[in-house]
């Protein structure tokens, strides 16, 4: 009913456009334009409304197989995770007890030296962790750059405590004096710290490929 009234209405205004337009070209050109205009919308208009393909049952047995190999893979690598997590804290941990005084600079390296081979196995796990092959290819080639990242951000993490730990020697101390000792451990923490580990986006791109509900957010680790 409405493309009618909207039909009569149009008819109308092109007869007193035509009665009182002057240049009868200009009209012509106008017409002309208009019908391809209403053409284009009568074309997308009339077009049906695709219907969403039905997966057969081997493709909906190839898709769970899909998500389950990526869910065994992410729950090992959710674990690594949330130990290079919970290193960085604790590393943290020592550089203010040291700062606040609650420990000495010989605590501190010892501390320090336990978390160096703790942080060496979790890097070293991390290297090895690679994506499943069996994955299709757009999943596993997602799942590189969530590694590369990944490792990239364990080294730096492992790069810091490694120097920290060396600065932090009391063999190798030049000053005796605490608050410099703090301030040059400090310092090392500052300029070595690796950036944020930011795998959202490729994690959330695989779960909207792979229809997987999103339970838990992909880990981001600073």
């Amino acid at each position: 009913m409405i493309l009618y009234i909207l039909g009569i209405a149009a008819v109308i205004l092109l007869a007193l456009l035509y009665r009182y337009l002057p240049n009868k070209k200009i009209f012509t050109c106008f017409c002309i334009c208009l019908a391809a205009a209403g053409a284009i919308v009568y074309h997308f208009w009339s077009v049906p409304p695709t219907e969403p393909a039905v997966m057969t049952e081997e493709e909906r047995y190839e898709l769970q197989q899909q998500q389950q190999i990526f869910a065994d893979w992410y729950v090992g690598y959710q674990r690594d995770i949330d130990e290079l997590d919970r290193n960085w804290q604790w590393y943290h941990h020592i550089i203010e007890d040291f700062k606040e005084d609650n420990i000495s600079i010989q605590t501190a390296y010892v501390r320090l030296s336990q978390l160096d081979q703790d942080s060496q196995k979790i890097r070293e796990r991390i290297e090895h962790n690679a994506p499943p092959i069996a994955l299709n290819d757009g999943c596993y080639d997602l799942l590189i750059e969530v590694m590369k990242k990944t490792t990239d951000y364990a080294d730096a993490q492992y790069r810091t405590i490694v120097l920290t730990k060396a600065a932090a020697d009391p063999a190798r101390l030049r000053t005796n004096d605490q608050a410099e000792q703090s301030r040059l451990l400090q310092a090392i923490m500052i300029r070595e710290s690796p950036v944020g580990l930011y795998t959202a986006k490729e994690i959330a791109a695989i779960r909207e490929y792979l229809n997987i509900k999103e339970d838990a957010p992909a880990p981001e680790t600073k």
